[in-house]
């Protein structure tokens, strides 16, 4: 296609949008680890569920939006479309309470996580999960609940009256090939370039007329034929009004209606999946509604196409020696940060996600899962080795996972010989002679009654108190150890050597950059299934030089990232 390219600039680029991909997996993670109950009247989440959520999403404006109406627009379409997935379900009829009742209520509606498909989801390839969710949202939206009337959760164009929406030619359309229909054309578009939407409409109009309607629809009965193609469609000059007809006869019969239509659908699927970028006109005219010609250009991103092909890379994951975890992928990774998640705590997220591995987390995750090969998981996910020194503290951290049993408001009983009046106090038994006991002063008056001249010590939070020299005890009264000589202390120098690391995007800038910093005199290690160059930081100016000289071939920009 050749259409006309456009300058942005003047116009309202739409930016700090949120991440469906992400957040999907955001609300059902909610869901599993609590009871969420749904309102009674509405159906809704609460306002208290809706507050925590908005903390963990990615919609910047769904803060304000909860303390103001109650509920989030964005929330509740990310609730819908998990629903629709199936990964969870609740009850969305209700009952009606009596026969006054004109809407239905949801008593006790709790929102029920669906393991099976979620897990089926998370272990389909990343490619099969896009054609999923991209199905799923081709499909939504029949007749007036079509672009044409209906406002997109992230757009701002509103449709036309719903008015008469359920007869004419509306409910012949076939919406869902009409949106596969336009993904494929504007998969066809240069990816990264703006262009006007008006080019694409008049292309539209020149090849593609009857891509929407047909030139002969089917019509219901006589009544709906006699309003035509367009019968369906009417402006305004106020908002929701009825009273301007468009003929298929009209010159602009085709921009008024199949128009208005294309600028809808760009801010509904391709905007929601992150396929385009769009641009308004910042200050639009309200002479006729619904809009027309507001949202002037599109970009489309170089992802649809890969989309459409079935070509979504896997998530790429690369471990670090200084315990860094990096993750590259097209998509939102769901999966693997599934996995990492038990041993890792997340650094930043963007367009790759880095995560650090830890010492605590390890061992937590080894305590609820004995049987966790951590350095195992981390093999299969990166598919190959790992540094040697991540291999080698992993199997320590590993060691101090060993599940233990906190005992609280508890004491320790030390007797020469297996004492009854114990019994009913005993909490554990830890070796011969040897207890847990719970209500200490109550034990220690039942052990006077029997004359049994016992002896109670209290020790401190920071230090153990000393047991009087006369108590019979097979733990230590005091210290055995001996002052130490005042020798003098060795002397020893440590040499440190901090190393920088470069993650490359793909294989052609690796080898480019590679010869470069050796050109430069950088003497760097290349790691090739990692994507990595790594150099000692004494180097930087001849890396800097390197750098420099690879911007002449490239928009390089540098994300640095602290360990």
């Amino acid at each position: 296609m050749n259409l006309e390219s456009i300058d942005v600039a003047p116009l309202d680029v739409a930016t700090n949008l949120p991440d469906l991909r992400r957040d999907l997996h955001v609300f059902v993670e909610y869901v599993r680890t609590r009871e969420v109950k749904r309102s009674h009247r509405g159906n809704l989440l609460s306002k208290s569920d809706a507050k925590r959520l908005v903390k963990l999403m990615s919609d910047s404006e769904a803060a304000q939006e909860v303390e103001r109406d109650g509920f989030s627009d964005w929330i509740n379409y990310v609730d819908e479309v998990a629903l629709k997935l199936g990964f969870v379900h609740y009850d969305t009829k209700g009952h009606y309470a009596g026969y006054s009742s004109q809407e239905p209520s949801f008593p006790d509606n709790y929102i029920k996580f669906k393991e099976k498909p979620y897990e089926q989801f998370l272990a389909a390839k990343a490619a099969k999960q896009e054609t999923t969710l991209l199905n799923l949202l081709a499909l939504q939206g029949q007749g007036s609940n079509s672009e044409f009337y209906g406002q997109s959760v992230l757009g701002r164009l509103q449709g036309f009256s719903i008015r008469g929406s359920a007869v004419g030619v509306m409910p012949s359309l076939d919406f869902p090939t009409v949106r596969h229909f336009l993904l494929r054309l504007l998969a066809e578009c240069p990816s990264g370039q703006w262009l006007s939407t008006a080019s694409l409409v008049e292309h539209l109009k020149k090849h593609h007329r009857y891509f929407l309607i047909p030139a002969k629809p089917r019509f219901k009965d006589e009544y709906d034929a006699r309003y035509g193609r367009y019968g369906n469609f009417h402006e305004s000059k106020e908002w929701w009004g009825y009273e301007i007809d468009i003929q298929e006869s009209d010159p602009d019969g085709f921009e008024r209606v199949e128009g208005r239509y294309v600028e809808r659908f760009l801010e509904g699927i391709p905007l929601l999946l992150r396929y385009v970028d769009v641009a308004y006109e910042p200050n639009p005219s309200k002479a006729i509604y619904p809009s027309r010609g507001v949202l002037k250009a599109f970009c489309v991103r170089d992802g649809l196409r890969r989309a459409l092909e079935g070509r979504i890379a896997e998530p790429r994951v690369t471990v670090t020696a200084n315990f860094d975890v990096h993750v590259i992928a097209e998509m939102y990774p769901a999966g693997i940060l599934a996995q990492l998640a038990p041993l890792c705590e997340m650094v930043s997220q963007g367009a790759s996600i880095v995560l650090k591995l830890t010492k605590q987390k390890v061992a937590a995750a080894r305590a609820v899962s004995p049987n966790l090969d951590a350095t195992g998981l981390l093999r299969s996910l990166v598919g190959g080795e790992l540094p040697a020194n991540i291999v080698h503290e992993l199997s320590a951290w590993s060691e101090h996972g060993e599940k233990f049993t906190l005992h609280l408001n508890c004491s320790v009983l030390e007797t020469d010989e297996d004492e009854p009046a114990a019994d009913p106090f005993t909490v554990e038994r830890v070796a011969a002679g040897i207890r847990l006991v719970r209500s200490p002063d109550k034990l220690f008056k039942e052990l006077e009654r029997r004359e049994l001249i016992p002896v109670r010590v209290k020790h401190g939070d920071a230090a153990f108190v000393a047991l009087p020299q006369s108590a019979r005890t097979r733990f230590p009264k005091g210290s055995a150890g001996r002052e130490k000589p005042n020798t003098p202390k060795p002397r020893a120098t440590l040499t440190r050597i901090t190393r920088v690391q470069l993650i490359c995007p793909d294989r052609g800038l690796l080898e480019k950059l590679h010869s470069l910093l050796l050109e430069c005199q950088c003497p760097a290690e290349i790691d090739r299934p990692n994507l990595t160059l790594t150099y000692p930081k004494q180097h930087e100016s001849a890396a800097a030089n390197a750098i420099k000289r690879l911007k002449t071939e490239y928009q390089l920009e540098i994300n640095d990232i602290s360990s």
